[in-house]
């Protein structure tokens, strides 16, 4: 039920929610009670329909501070930096900005700097972009609610952001050339959960000429593995799963939705 809450880009009905996960308006309406009691759930007075409250990000902010994401990655993160030779970034998004939380520095003394800790725009940035292509659309509306230009290249229209952000979900990956700052590139992807939700992104970037000359599909390449290994290492993702949008709690399984009638009952 939380799931199909959270995963809903609107308010959701009782007949919605209860089709949705399988159960009987009497179960769901039950369940809805109980999660409102516990303030995970709060109901529109006047449209009567469902929505979840900042309750359940704050369970899930705790939970993913509880798994060390950069312990998990650092080896994947030297190996990428090893194979591309580029300054490599891991960061999350944190109230709708991109927070860099790891780094490995190129060995090129023209390199790509950002700091541990620093913050950045995620509508144009490398891992922003990436993480944003892969998350419910209402975080994408808090993250470009209001849209900076810093260079000329920068996105400021949100009708070329989505169509950004939809070329990035096609092929898994983004691509940023001096979006941010002048004259760096990006690549970077997605670190993804086993039901698809976005805990992170890896990233490289380096001075734009470098970038393009050097072998782009090599680096492009690179960059997904690691992104992978780091959410197989992590335990959250089926390699089946890598490069699939979120996924919708109407893509569970019979069997699944069967089990859970049964506990109920």
């Amino acid at each position: 039920m939380l799931e199909a809450l959270v995963w809903a880009e609107k308010p959701s009905s009782l007949t919605e929610l209860a089709g949705i996960c399988g159960l009987s308006k009497s179960n769901a309406h039950r369940l809805l009670r109980t999660l409102e009691d516990c303030h995970y759930v709060r109901q529109d007075p006047v449209s009567k329909a469902y929505e979840p409250t900042l309750r359940v990000w704050e369970l899930g902010v705790r939970a993913l501070r509880r798994v060390d994401l950069r312990t998990i990655a650092a080896d994947h993160l030297r190996r990428l930096a090893e194979v591309t030779g580029e300054s490599v970034h891991l960061s999350i998004l944190d109230d709708h900005e991109v927070l860099y939380i790891d780094k490995v520095e190129s060995t090129h003394a023209v390199r790509a700097y950002i700091g541990i800790g620093d913050r950045a725009p995620a509508y144009c940035t490398a891992t922003g972009k990436a993480m944003l292509a892969f998350t419910p659309s209402h975080t994408v509306e808090e993250a470009t609610r209001t849209m900076k230009r810093f260079t000329p290249l920068t996105p400021v229209d949100h009708v070329k952001l989505d169509a950004d952000l939809e070329h990035i979900r096609a092929q898994g990956y983004s691509v940023t050339g001096g979006e941010w700052q002048a004259g760096v590139l990006g690549i970077a992807a997605p670190i993804r959960s086993a039901d698809g939700a976005t805990v992170g992104g890896v990233g490289i970037a380096g001075p734009e000429p470098r970038m393009r000359h050097a072998d782009f599909d090599k680096q492009v390449a690179a960059v997904l593995a690691t992104a992978a290994a780091i959410s197989k290492s992590l335990g959250l993702l089926r390699a089946e799963t890598a490069a699939r949008p979120d996924r919708d709690p109407r893509s569970r399984s019979a069997p699944a939705a069967s089990a859970r009638r049964a506990a109920l009952t």
